[in-house]
């Protein structure tokens, strides 16, 4: 084995904002860029601007059901003499005096109209409609290029698209997006003592022999999924507490992805191996060990092909503020991410009551709605330690703590929320 190129101990705690400028530093955003139909593009992040092609609408469009008409004819008694339906330009259709054509909601305006009377305020009798107020012109239709100018930015680059975002799209005929391609990223879970499980009986039996059911992992695999849309995990092992055969796997299974994510094996133990592997796989380690309370030893190291590897803790709570503090603004670096479509901090509420935080760390909260207002309410001390995992049932959500202050009664602090509050 080669010699040790870092500390089994957990000697210099690094802060989170400059593990982040270090790993920065270290790495480059994806530059592949592909070109996709936009109905495909959901979750992608942006490569260039979108910028309207020209105006929309191109002609003016009707807004309410009703009757295309002259201002000039109203009031009065107008003959139909066709329909206008959405779908199709009525070139064939023109109103001339005293006539009217039937017009349905998101339909272009007919030529030789300037406004349009509602059905409900048209009487009609067999092939004539009677209006018996005076419509000025430009009344129930949008102009053309009223929702948007030709050249006028539409979305910018780093945003992933939405789905509402197709919809937009999709009505003014951008029917293509250039987008960044996808992260790849793998899972490595390590622990000898994990198992995955799959039949009840026999888990319930593991579990009361001393094994541990797999949920980290499988915890962020989720998150990731549900909130970084940008990113594909193309792989995912669950390995014994070897270093060895950690490597070996590293080197030929995910040598070429963007990110490794490893969960457990971050502490100083003869059976954790993340310093271990600094060695076997001669990389470059870029920190070992955060200055938080549940995530502590979070560390991560370059590889010589360039991918990064982050190790998270086995513990859930404790991997996932890892995964909120550090590798969720990593994905978005790597990413080219500028906003997202759903950031995992989903709003911010009110402390109940005050928070001593000795260093930046997770809280266990149940959530209630008073008055309009989210408030968050501690978990006891001992159900926040990472260990307590049976206490993640009795929290709604998870607050972030950013700084190692004393936190007050009413101060507002950001809330990962996983169920719905009490009202």
């Amino acid at each position: 084995m080669r010699t040790l190129t870092v500390s089994r101990f957990l000697e210099k705690l690094t802060k989170v904002e400059d593990a982040i400028s270090i790993i920065e530093n270290a790495i480059k955003p994806v530059d592949e860029t592909i070109r996709l139909p936009t109905w495909n593009a959901i979750g992608m992040v942006l490569a260039e601007d979108i910028v309207a092609p020209y105006d929309f609408p191109q002609r003016p469009r009707v807004a309410y059901d009703g009757y295309a008409v002259r201002s000039v004819d109203t009031p009065g008694k107008l003959k139909i003499v066709g329909e206008a339906t959405i779908g199709r330009i009525p070139s064939d259709l023109v109103v001339s005096k005293d006539t009217a054509v039937y017009v349905s909601t998101g339909s272009f305006l007919p030529e030789g109209a300037d406004t349009v009377v509602p059905e409900e305020e048209a009487k009609r009798e067999n092939e004539y409609i009677i209006i018996t107020k005076h419509f000025p012109p430009g009344k129930n239709f949008d102009p053309a290029g009223t929702f948007i100018r030709k050249g006028e930015k539409i979305l910018s680059s780093g945003y992933v698209v939405t789905l509402l975002d197709v919809v937009s799209l999709l009505d003014i005929a951008i029917t293509e997006v250039t987008v960044y391609r996808k992260i790849n990223l793998a899972i490595l879970v390590t622990g000898s003592e994990l198992f995955e499980p799959k039949d009840p009986r026999i888990a319930e039996t593991k579990i009361k022999n001393g094994e541990v059911a797999e949920t980290t992992a499988t915890l962020i695999e989720n998150i990731i999924k549900t909130y970084t849309p940008w990113v594909d995990i193309r792989g995912k092992v669950l390995l014994p507490d070897d270093a060895e055969t950690i490597s070996w796997y590293i080197e030929r299974q995910y040598s070429n992805f963007d990110i490794i994510l490893m969960t457990g094996g971050t502490g100083p133990s003869n059976v954790d191996t993340f310093y271990q592997l600094a060695s076997l796989l001669e990389g470059k380690v870029l920190f070992r060990g955060l200055f938080l309370k549940g995530g502590r030893p979070t560390s991560a190291m370059l590889l010589p092909g360039g991918s990064l590897l982050v190790a998270l803790s086995g513990y859930p709570i404790s991997a996932l503020h890892g995964f909120l503090r550090l590798v969720y603004p990593i994905l978005k670096y790597i990413g080219n991410v500028k906003r997202s479509s759903l950031p995992p901090f989903h709003t911010y509420a009110k402390l109940a009551e005050d928070v001593k935080a000795k260093r930046p760390q997770p809280l266990k909260v149940k959530l209630f709605v008073k008055n309009s207002e989210l408030y968050a309410v501690p978990l006891s001390h001992k159900k926040q330690l990472s260990s307590a995992t049976i206490s993640n049932v009795e929290a709604d959500g998870i607050a972030i703590l950013s700084d190692n202050r004393m936190y007050t009664k009413g101060e507002k602090v950001p809330v990962f929320i996983y169920r719905e509050p009490y009202s």
